[in-house]
């Protein structure tokens, strides 16, 4: 029998792990704990609703509300774009000065690439706060014409062939104009944040 103080520890638990997820863990792993979890709380959610249905004459508030805790973990889960969105949008919010405090110490140079030619993957010299999902770190492109620069932030990055989603900062006018043209073709999954910076859902 779940007891109230159980039920906050599942909702905790679910609050952990989704983090984990969106914050740590890689695409194939993330893929069996997406339908691992999406099965236990469809599963519990039928036997929840089984019980309601079973107590209908005499129902108590804390049986509604097991219901409606485990019907709701359910769609969260399930529909794992809900609870992410909610997350990249507070993430941004919070982290935005971090990564524009990282962009001006990449103009500086302060934070360098392996790369000999200034391009390429910046290991960050710091593990938090997580401001690139996958690594902590991001990727450069410097444009020594105009001495432009654009940074990748990974938002969810897959490792495969699959297209990743990223903050991006950029103040190179012809990869402001891509990245611009990106936001009018796919304005569902990709829309400018700020000055200079963008989200955008796959390549450029």
């Amino acid at each position: 029998m779940i007891k109230k103080k159980t039920l906050i520890w599942i909702i905790v638990i679910w609050i952990l792990i989704t983090l984990i997820n969106y914050y740590y863990t890689n695409f194939f792993i993330l893929a069996f704990i997406w339908l691992g979890m999406s099965l236990i709380f469809g599963f519990v959610t039928i036997i929840q609703i089984t019980k309601l249905i079973r107590e209908r004459k005499n129902l108590t508030i804390f049986r509604v509300l097991k219901v409606i805790v485990f019907a709701l973990l359910f769609v969260l889960t399930f529909q794992r774009k809900i609870p992410n969105g909610i997350i990249e949008k507070t993430d941004w919010t919070i982290l935005k000065n971090k990564r524009t405090e990282i962009v001006v110490q990449i103009k500086r140079n302060e934070i360098k690439g392996k790369g000999t030619s200034g391009n390429g993957l910046f290991e960050l010299p710091f593990e938090f706060p997580i401001v690139s999902n996958g690594g902590n770190d991001v990727w450069v492109f410097k444009n020594k014409e105009n001495d432009s620069v654009t940074i990748q932030f990974w938002v969810f990055r897959n490792f495969i062939d699959s297209s990743s989603t990223l903050f991006v900062y950029s103040d190179d006018k012809e990869r402001i104009a891509d990245l611009e043209q990106k936001v009018k073709e796919n304005p569902k999954n990709n829309w400018k944040l700020d000055k200079n910076w963008y989200r955008i859902y796959g390549g450029f």
